[in-house]
C-alpha cells in the first residue's frame, strides 16, 4: 500500500483494509489531537496495520508527530499526535480525506 490509499474508490476499485485503515487513524488522530495515541490502542480500536496508515498519512502531507508516553507501570512507549490539521501538500480538509478514502 503506498499514497494511493487515500484515493477515492470506485466500484471497479472497492475500498480494502488498508483504506479503511487510514480513514479511521486519521479520524482518531484529528479527533484527538491533545493526546498521543499507541500502536497497542490503534490495534486495540481494530485498525489491522497501524504503522503503515501513519505512514500513508505522512506520505499525503500529515504531519504526525512521535512523544514518548509514560505509562502507569513506568514503562515508556511512543504514541503519535497530529501536529496540524491540514495536510502540507494539498489544501484538503481531515474530513475530505477520510471521505474519500471509504
Amino acid at each position: 500500500m503506498g499514497i494511493w490509499a487515500v484515493r477515492a474508490s470506485s466500484p471497479g476499485n472497492p475500498p480494502g483494509v488498508g483504506d479503511r485503515d487510514v480513514a479511521r487513524v486519521l479520524g482518531l488522530l484529528a479527533d484527538d489531537r491533545a493526546e498521543a495515541v499507541t500502536m497497542t490502542e490503534l490495534r486495540a480500536r481494530g485498525i489491522e496495520a497501524p504503522a503503515q496508515a501513519i505512514y500513508t498519512l505522512q506520505l499525503t502531507g500529515y504531519q504526525i508527530d512521535r512523544v514518548p508516553i509514560h505509562g502507569p507501570n513506568g514503562r515508556r512507549t511512543t504514541g503519535y499526535r497530529m501536529r496540524s490539521p491540514l495536510p502540507r501538500a494539498s489544501g484538503r480538509s481531515a474530513h475530505e480525506v477520510s471521505d474519500d478514502a471509504l
